[in-house]
C-alpha cells in the first residue's frame, strides 16, 4: 500500500510551545529536536494502530492487499476493483485500486495527545516507554477484518 498526501494541513497536532511546557523547557534551543521526536512519535503511533493522526486528503494505492485505516471521513475519488466498506469511521478495503480519501483527526483525542507528549519526553530523556503506552496503543489499534 502506498499513501501520499494530496493536500497538507498546516495545523500542528501539538504545538512546540505545548511540548516545551510539558517538558518544562524555558528555551527554544531544543525545538528542532522536539519536532523530530514528535514526528517519530506520530509515525510510531500510526504504524502500530493503522490510524492516521494528521487530518489531510490522501491518495491510497493498493495492489491485492488489505487496507485498514482510521479515522475515515470522506471518500473523494475512487477507482478500484475491491471490496469496500466503512464501519465506525474505519475504512476497510481488500483488492486493488486507487482512491482519494480524507483521513485523520480534526481534534486529536486527549489520550493520544498525552501519549505523543510522553513519547517526546522519553525520547528527549532517553528512557523507555511505560507499560501504559502499550495499553493505549492496543485500545486504538484497528484490527483486520
Amino acid at each position: 500500500m502506498i499513501i501520499k498526501v494530496l493536500e497538507e494541513c498546516e495545523k500542528d497536532l501539538i504545538s512546540i510551545e505545548e511540548l516545551r511546557t510539558f517538558l518544562r523547557l524555558d528555551s527554544d534551543v531544543f525545538d528542532e529536536n522536539l519536532k523530530q521526536f514528535l514526528k517519530a512519535g506520530i509515525s510510531e503511533f500510526q504504524t502500530r494502530t493503522n490510524r492516521i493522526l494528521i487530518s489531510n486528503i490522501y491518495r491510497i494505492e493498493f495492489y491485492n492487499e488489505r487496507v485498514i485505516l482510521a479515522p475515515f471521513d470522506t471518500l473523494i475519488n475512487a477507482n478500484f476493483n475491491a471490496e469496500f466498506r466503512t464501519n465506525l469511521n474505519i475504512l476497510y478495503c481488500i483488492g486493488s485500486g486507487k482512491m482519494d480519501v480524507k483521513l485523520g483527526y480534526e481534534e486529536l483525542p486527549q489520550d493520544i495527545k498525552l501519549w505523543l507528549k510522553n513519547y517526546v519526553l522519553t525520547a528527549f530523556d532517553g528512557a523507555s516507554m511505560p507499560k501504559i503506552s502499550n495499553a493505549l496503543v492496543s485500545r486504538y489499534k484497528v484490527a483486520f477484518f
